[in-house]
């Protein structure tokens, strides 16, 4: 069994963790390892980005790639929040230009590849089953890939990048602080050619659309495919059957406008319940490593800190490790070390915790409703 040695492991291969991998290569000689347990071919949720990531994308030398590839542009959101009516914002008045709904598949693809050909390494189908901190510092990592070949990979920094699940840091001792029970039940549904027409298109290629149980979210994918998803609380889902056919068709009855989306719509995946809940780690760096994105913490979809909060997460921690192994000591007396990370998490956090309540707080048609109950001012106190 041959020793690979890096300074800095990754795992988890999602956009967060790409992007950190491309920060360290393209602005530094630290050698990068990602490891990430799919080979790129499952369902992933989490399309819609702002114009916003185009300057980010730059950063990373990619954005004249991503302009190439086939992801489908924003020009209307649309929503029906608090009124029964829709309401339109255009991204003629956003003054970054339009956004984008991704080919998420292709997406992760494309930054992983722009990894390896900067020249970090890639291990696909493959898992960290055990680790331990080294004496002096630094990790040791058995990796299974494709449930038949070990690797030991020895590494200066370890980087938890595994999404919501946050595993490596929760078998380091840290906690996962959560907020509510959101969570998605989604699918995708295609068309026959010529059924979607040009008025459901030019109604808004993403929805939001309030209901007395939640609120759906769809929108209008590459090759008029639409993404389609209730956001509710899980004992909800379970109560209501909600991960069942029957029970999700009976809710998207009582949306119009989204009902409307879906009309002659099959599906072309089963209901998958998907985790959204807000949530945080009690601590989210440690000696000789850190965790990133949705591991450190986790967001609502509807406060649309998604994909472009999570590569600018991996981008900024990019340039802290930089500096951090490379022994920078005037950017560790500036403060801006690995544990103000810490610090800046929480002041994050604390403020995207305000504006959900004003999200929510928008819409009072349903205040009975357990799912609303929950998301007011007052329960909210209560629980805290």
């Amino acid at each position: 069994m041959s020793l690979t040695e890096v300074d800095v492991a990754i795992i988890g291969g999602g956009p967060t963790g790409t992007a950190l991998a491309l920060t360290l290569c393209l602005h530094s000689d630290l050698r990068v390892a990602v490891i990430e347990k799919t080979a790129y071919d499952n369902v992933r949720v989490g399309e819609h980005v702002s114009a916003s990531l185009l300057p980010l994308l730059d950063y990373l030398q990619i954005k004249s790639s991503f302009l190439a590839d086939k992801h489908r542009p924003v020009r209307n959101v649309s929503a029906a929040w608090g009124y029964g009516s829709l309401s339109h914002r255009s991204s003629i008045l956003n003054h970054m230009g339009e956004g984008y709904l991704l080919d998420r598949q292709d997406f992760d693809v494309r930054l992983a590849e722009e990894v390896v050909g900067k020249g970090g390494q890639l291990y696909l189908q493959t898992k960290c089953v055990e680790g331990e901190q080294l004496e002096g510092g630094g990790w040791r990592l058995k990796l299974e890939r494709n449930r038949q070949e070990f690797i030991d990979l020895e590494a200066r920094f370890l980087v938890d990048a595994t999404g919501r699940q946050a595993r490596i840091a929760k078998r380091l001792g840290a906690q996962l602080q959560r907020y509510d029970q959101l969570a998605g039940v989604v699918t995708f549904l295609d068309f026959e050619p010529g059924t979607v027409g040009e008025e459901r298109l030019q109604a808004g290629e993403v929805l939001v659309e309030s209901v007395p149980q939640g609120w759906w979210y769809s929108a209008w994918l590459p090759g008029d495919r639409l993404v389609i998803a209730l956001m509710t609380d899980i004992d909800i889902i379970r109560r209501l059957s909600l991960h069942r056919d029957k029970g999700w068709v009976q809710q998207l009855s009582q949306a119009p406008h989204s009902r409307d989306r879906a009309r002659d719509g099959f599906m072309t995946a089963p209901l998958t319940v998907r985790p959204a809940q807000s949530q945080k780690l009690d601590c989210a760096v440690g000696e000789d490593w850190i965790a990133i994105g949705d591991a450190a913490a986790a967001f609502d979809p509807l406060s649309s800190m998604g994909i472009g909060h999570a590569m600018t997460c991996g981008c900024d921690v990019g340039v802290t490790l930089i500096n951090h192994l490379n022994g920078s000591a005037t950017y560790s007396k500036r403060g801006n070390g690995l544990h103000h990370y810490q610090k800046v998490l929480e002041q994050n956090f604390q403020s995207y915790l305000t504006l959900k309540e004003s999200y929510y707080g928008l819409e009072k048609r349903w205040q009975d409703s357990p799912f609303w109950q929950r998301r007011s001012p007052q329960y909210t106190q209560a629980a805290s």
